[in-house]
């Protein structure tokens, strides 16, 4: 407790107080510098790393955060830091992380920003999440194997050539985004998610998300 209480005194006292709070998540703070400025005994257990040997490194080489199919979440310059800097509020996000013994393991995380002069501090709120991602990857590869069975494979002059943003956009709208949610992940005004989306639709030959999304994913272009 003695050493809790020593790594926590350079803090602001609002985020001292959000530390203090009970709560059966694991927590972890980032200060404006990305830096890792506490690291609680639940952030231990979930990931295997100890606190002396995170605390003073950047968030980003340590937590190792990706998104489904790989895709790096925790890089310098991240949305959720970003969303922080413009004093907007971030949503809660799922992430895979990478724990002591090299496991990838699905984790679900909330956040609180402290505002404060030199820049705003991230309280990482921070619960396991693996079961609920393998139930859903369970039933997701149980409808797979039923439309392979019942559908023939499309041919490659069926399947519309999409850009990367517009892939990008489909992803998101896969993991059931919205288009304000898209525009906050891709930096993007929701004018423009629109006209991807429209783009999509035309593309796809659909006339809803939901179609467009069904279409995607019997053309192969959705494999998650």
């Amino acid at each position: 407790m003695g050493d809790d209480k020593e790594r926590t005194t350079n803090l602001p006292q609002a985020v001292r107080s959000l530390i203090e709070a009970r709560t059966g998540d694991a927590i972890f703070i980032i200060g404006p510098d990305y830096q890792i400025l506490y690291w609680d005994s639940e952030a231990e257990s979930l990931t295997g790393l100890m606190s002396e040997e995170v605390v003073g490194k950047r968030c980003y080489e340590v937590v190792l955060g990706e998104r489904e199919g790989g895709n790096p979440f925790c890089t310098y310059g991240c949305s959720v830091m970003h969303l922080a800097q413009a004093e907007r509020p971030v949503s809660s996000y799922d992430i895979r992380i990478i724990t002591r013994s090299g496991e990838k393991r699905w984790v679900n995380v909330s956040n609180l920003t402290v505002n404060s002069e030199e820049g705003p501090y991230l309280v990482h709120l921070m619960r396991d999440a693996q079961r609920s991602h393998e139930t859903l990857e369970l039933a997701w590869g149980l409808i797979q194997l039923s439309s392979k069975k019942e559908a023939p494979a499309p041919s490659r002059r069926d399947i519309p050539t999409l850009t990367p943003r517009q892939l990008e956009v489909l992803r998101l709208l896969s993991e059931g985004s919205s288009a304000k949610e898209i525009g906050q992940e891709l930096y993007l005004s929701q004018a423009t998610v629109r006209n991807h989306i429209r783009s999509l639709l035309q593309a796809l030959g659909a006339h809803s998300q939901l179609e467009a999304l069904a279409k995607a994913r019997e053309l192969g272009l959705l494999t998650e």
